[in-house]
């Protein structure tokens, strides 16, 4: 998948990292459960951590500072759950108690876009930036709501501000009810890798393959960062579209389903054989697009926008391929 995310990972840019020291800071002012106090600042077990924020809000005594902070670790509980009305309103709970704290707005924006509403998770996203101008991932995740939203200037500004920034420490992954706080490369790659995303989509072919490059090198465990590469090059007319891809090849780097869609595109393999080797529906909507990028470069027109159909209706909305499919059948189109 080629969709600026890790597979099977729901990405919540800003875990909250920082709650921990609010929360102590409150312990010697109330009663409370010194392992309560523990599970809900640093437990990876979302659903514990969830029961000892539940308990620690319940305290009367808990000064609405820390009650915020708390709300805040239980609000990104339920998100990493997918519950996203109980997440929305504990995050919308810890911004009334405390108006500044910027991960509230920051978490209350992501909310807000799984829940459809863009207009409302830039103007959180926004009021986090303003609160934290130092936030690379704020502005990662309102980059990420303008790509989608189709505004491409304004996506490229923020992936392009939060690479000068730098890594955000105060990063984190969820994988079923569990937290995982990746290494610094793998938060570089999806910054140049989303920035990658919105040049491909803008028609900037040799800008997208060279963060697609960036992106690589940072952290490529499967190679579809090279893959993508290697499509922005052939888009973009390069005879050398496939050279990195060959090598890689030759050198086994490519295993399994992504080394199919690399033999497709460097020529080692005919189309059918690369929808013969999709066993997923996912592997079947990204077989549809790469061939339709392998037709392009045989100037099989007519079979390339076939193929980018069967992409856009058969792949999800947040694949890079869908979002791809959709530029390239308008390019074709008004060729």
């Amino acid at each position: 998948m080629l969709a600026g995310s890790i597979p099977s990972l729901n990405r919540v840019c800003k875990a909250i990292l920082v709650a921990a020291s609010v929360v102590l800071s409150a312990a010697d002012a109330f009663a409370a459960d010194p392992q309560d106090l523990r599970d809900c600042q640093d437990s990876a077990d979302i659903q514990r951590m969830i029961a000892a924020c539940t308990r620690l809000s319940q305290d009367a005594a808990l000064p609405p500072g820390a009650r915020s902070m708390t709300l805040l670790k239980r609000g990104f509980g339920y998100f990493a759950l997918d519950k996203f009305d109980a997440a929305q309103a504990d995050f919308s709970e810890a911004i009334r108690l405390n108006p500044k704290n910027n991960f509230a707005h920051h978490e209350l924006g992501l909310t807000l876009f799984k829940k459809g509403d863009s207009v409302g998770a830039i103007a959180s996203l926004t009021e986090a930036i303003k609160l934290d101008p130092a936030s690379a991932a704020s502005r990662v995740s309102r980059g990420q709501v303008y790509l989608a939203a189709g505004g491409l200037d304004e996506a490229i500004q923020d992936f392009t501000d939060a690479i000068k920034l730098g890594v955000d420490k105060n990063t984190a992954f969820t994988k079923g009810q569990a937290m995982d706080r990746p290494e610094a490369n793998r938060v570089a790659a999806d910054y140049y890798a989303a920035r990658a995303d919105a040049y491909y989509l803008r028609g900037n072919f040799d800008e997208a393959a060279s963060d697609y490059d960036h992106a690589a090198n940072f952290f490529d465990p499967e190679g579809y960062n090279l893959i993508a590469a290697s499509v922005a090059r052939a888009r973009g007319g390069s005879a050398n579209a496939d050279t990195a891809l060959s090598a890689a090849l030759g050198k086994g780097q490519l295993k399994d389903w992504p080394k199919s869609i690399a033999e497709l595109l460097a020529g080692r393999i005919t189309p059918a054989a690369a929808m013969a080797a999709a066993k997923t529906a996912d592997q079947i909507c990204e077989a549809h697009y790469n061939i339709g990028i392998a037709e392009l470069r045989l100037k099989d027109l007519a079979t390339a926008q076939k193929e980018f159909v069967a992409a856009r209706d058969g792949c999800p909305k947040s694949f890079r391929e869908y979002r791809a499919a959709v530029a390239d059948l308008k390019r074709i189109q008004s060729q």
